[in-house]
C-alpha cells in the first residue's frame, strides 16, 4: 500500500470519526432550537473572541521568533506571523498537517532550513502539552466532581461506579496508563532496538537541541510572556463568549475553565478542524454546568465558527502575503 493511499485512508478515517462525534452532537438537537439560539446571540463578544485568537497567532509568531533567534536564525515578524496562520489553516483541511505546513511556508520565505524549523515546532508542542496539563490539574483542582463526571461520561460511563465495583471510566484510564508504562518498563531493551526508536532519539535530540536554544535566550521574561499570552487568548476567546448568550451569562470563570479544557480535548482529537469532536465534548461539558443540550449546542457553533471564520481570514491573508513576497524576491533576482 503507497503513501498516498494510506493517507488518503487514514484522512478518511478520522473525516468519519469527526462525523460520527458531529452527529452524536447534533443529531438529537431540534433544528430550530439550534437556529433561535445562534439568532439571539449577541456577537460583538464572538468579534472580541476572534480578535483573541487572532492575538494568540500573533503572539504564537512572535514567541517563534525568539527559538529561531536562539539558534542564529532571523526572520521578519509578519513571515512568521502569517506563517503560523498558514499552519492553523492546513489544520482545517488535514489534521497534524500544520506543522509542516507552516515550517516549509517560512523556510521559503526566509531560507531557513526546515529541520531546524521543524525542531523548534517540537519544542512549542512540548510546551504546549506541559501548558495543557497544567490547565486539565487546574481544571481537576477547581472543579473536581465535574471533571470527574465529564471523563465517566466520555468514557461511556455516565454514572461514578458503585463502591462495590471500585472501577470508573477514570480508573480505567489510569489504570491502562499504569499497564502501558508497566509493560515499557520490562520490555525496554527489546523495544529499544526497534527502528521505530531511532526516530524517536532523533526527535528527542532535536527536542533536547530546541529546549537548549530557550535556555540560551537573553531574554526568557519576554519568552514566558508571549506563551502566557497564548494561553491567556485561549481561555478569554472561551469566556468572553460566554456573555453573548443569556442563559451562559452566568457561568462562572471556574467553568470557563472546565469547558475550555473539555474543548481542549476536542481539538487535540485528530479531526479536520477539530469538527464534531470540540462541539460533542462541549455539550457533555455544559450539560454538567445544567445547559440544556441546544444551548451548549448553540454556544460550541458561536465559539468554533467564529475561530474558524478567523482562521480561514487569517489564511487567506497569508497566502496573499507569500504570493506578494515571491514576486518581491523574483523581481529582486
Amino acid at each position: 500500500m503507497n503513501t498516498r493511499v494510506k493517507s488518503g485512508l487514514r484522512y478518511a478515517l478520522f473525516a468519519g470519526l469527526g462525523l460520527g462525534l458531529l452527529y452524536l452532537a447534533f443529531g438529537k438537537t431540534d433544528p430550530k432550537e439550534l437556529l433561535s439560539v445562534l439568532h439571539k446571540a449577541d456577537y460583538r463578544f464572538i468579534l472580541l473572541s476572534m480578535a483573541m485568537g487572532f492575538v494568540a497567532y500573533i503572539a504564537r509568531g512572535l514567541r517563534w521568533l525568539m527559538l529561531l533567534k536562539s539558534l542564529g536564525y532571523t526572520a521578519k515578524p509578519w513571515s512568521s506571523i502569517h506563517s503560523v496562520s498558514i499552519g492553523y489553516f492546513a489544520n482545517m483541511a488535514v489534521p497534524r498537517a500544520g506543522e509542516v505546513a507552516r515550517c516549509t511556508t517560512l523556510s521559503g520565505l526566509e531560507n531557513i532550513p526546515v529541520t531546524k524549523l521543524l525542531g523548534t515546532v517540537i519544542v512549542e508542542r512540548a510546551l504546549d502539552l506541559v501548558l495543557l496539563l497544567s490547565m486539565l490539574a487546574l481544571a481537576f483542582g477547581t472543579s473536581f466532581s465535574k471533571m470527574q463526571a465529564f471523563f465517566n461520561q466520555a468514557l461511556n460511563s455516565s454514572e461514578p461506579a458503585s463502591a462495590s465495583s471500585g472501577i470508573s471510566g477514570t480508573g480505567i484510564v489510569l489504570g491502562a496508563g499504569a499497564a502501558l508504562l508497566l509493560g515499557v518498563v520490562l520490555l525496554r531493551k527489546r523495544i529499544g532496538k526497534l527502528p521505530f526508536f531511532d526516530k524517536i532519539r532523533h526527535l528527542a535530540r532535536e527536542v533536547g537541541e530546541g529546549i537548549g536554544s530557550v535556555w540560551k535566550m537573553p531574554n526568557k521574561g519576554l519568552f514566558v510572556f508571549y506563551t502566557l499570552t497564548i494561553w491567556a487568548m485561549y481561555y478569554f476567546m472561551v469566556h468572553i463568549c460566554i456573555y453573548a448568550l443569556p442563559e451562559t451569562a452566568g457561568l462562572s470563570m471556574a467553568d470557563t475553565l472546565f469547558v475550555m479544557v473539555a474543548a481542549g480535548m476536542g481539538m487535540v482529537v485528530p479531526v479536520p478542524g477539530g469538527v464534531g469532536a470540540y462541539h460533542y465534548l462541549v455539550v457533555l461539558s455544559m450539560g454538567l454546568l445544567g445547559i440544556e443540550a441546544s444551548l451548549a449546542l448553540g454556544f460550541a457553533t458561536l465559539v468554533h465558527s467564529g475561530q474558524a471564520v478567523m482562521g480561514i481570514a487569517a489564511g487567506l491573508v497569508a497566502l496573499l502575503y507569500i504570493s506578494l513576497s515571491k514576486r518581491r524576491q523574483a523581481a529582486v533576482s
